[in-house]
């Protein structure tokens, strides 16, 4: 079960989806300056996370080859190709998703009238005065021995966050999403004191943005409508998905890659916002075995990190890597 939410601070709260999780581990804390009623947000909270549904979804060929054609474009040239159809131009059903990939699969059955003026679903949104919502970080977990594959009809239980296929367990995934009263926001430089093993700079585009939005079936208008980002909830510009900029991560991660090995992890956390037409600067690191980067079964770990076009980091997390054969 599932069952975490965080009232930080007066002016934020969060809610953790972590697999495994037990039930009644549920925390809150409060500031006697707070102006929100607690019991209102308890009930929220009850309601979020009570929530249990199943969504069935087909790894769409053609979804995947969007996605493809979105983010390529920005990766290194040395990106791995894909096998294609040789009449369609569509990734090959079987291929392995990449990392990352499930997250524009899945898509809320919500319809317009059903989302909150932000463009976010109606039923998940907090009381007032948490209007701004932010994805804030998560935990992916790939099952290597089982990857969901392109056109594979799959699973997603949505209180666990679990996909599978017909053969059994895929992915699972944790989502940390932060809640906020609007505020004045002010980016916080926090500078990263290690030297990539490899890095990639590319700039987000507004088509991008538009394109994964569309692919992801996400209405947040803070990544598609400027006049609402900028008037409304006081960003200099459009935020870049805070999914986009894991699956970027993870894209460069398959870039350099070592033979024979696969993702079996990654959890990762948003440190501060990116915003569309400034720099981003990916970045990997291999961690040193002295720093428990090898285990016996042959893993290895390494860090991934985003910064801005400030130099300061926008996204950090520690990947892990496994042998094919080993699972």
């Amino acid at each position: 079960m599932i069952r975490s939410l965080k009232v930080v601070r007066p002016v934020a709260a969060s809610v953790h989806y972590k697999p495994g999780m037990p039930a009644g581990i549920s925390q809150l804390r409060n500031s006697t300056s707070a102006a929100y009623d607690l019991t209102t947000i308890n009930k929220w909270r009850d309601s979020v996370l009570g929530k249990k549904s199943v969504l069935w979804d087909r790894m769409d060929s053609r979804q995947v080859t969007l996605l493809d054609q979105t983010i390529r474009p920005h990766l290194p040239p040395a990106y791995p190709k894909h096998p294609r159809n040789s009449e369609l131009g569509d990734i090959l059903e079987n291929t392995a998703m990449v990392p990352g990939a499930h997250l524009v699969y899945f898509p809320s059955h919500a319809n317009e009238f059903q989302l909150s003026p932000d463009g976010y679903h109606a039923d998940e949104a907090p009381p007032e005065p948490f209007y701004q919502r932010v994805w804030a970080g998560g935990l992916i977990k790939c099952n290597t021995a089982n990857p969901l594959r392109v056109s594979n009809l799959s699973s997603q239980t949505k209180l666990a966050l679990e996909m599978n296929n017909r053969y059994g367990y895929s992915v699972s995934e944790y989502r940390n999403l932060a809640y906020m009263k609007p505020i004045e926001l002010k980016r916080k430089i926090v500078r990263h004191n290690r030297d990539p093993d490899f890095s990639h700079e590319l700039t987000p585009t507004e088509i991008m943005l538009f394109r994964y939005s569309a692919l992801s079936w996400n209405s947040h208008r803070i990544h598609y409508d400027v006049a609402y980002a900028q008037n409304v909830e006081n960003h200099p510009g459009l935020l870049v998905h805070g999914p986009l900029t894991c699956t970027l991560l993870l894209q460069l991660l398959q870039t350099y890659m070592p033979a024979g090995m696969g993702l079996q992890s990654f959890d990762y956390r948003a440190v501060s916002p990116m915003y569309c037409q400034q720099k981003v600067t990916l970045n990997g690191r291999w961690m040193p075995d002295h720093s428990r980067s090898r285990t016996t079964n042959g893993a290895r770990l390494c860090e991934m990190w985003a910064t801005n076009n400030d130099g300061g980091l926008a996204m950090k997390g520690v990947a892990t890597i496994v042998p094919l054969n080993s699972v």
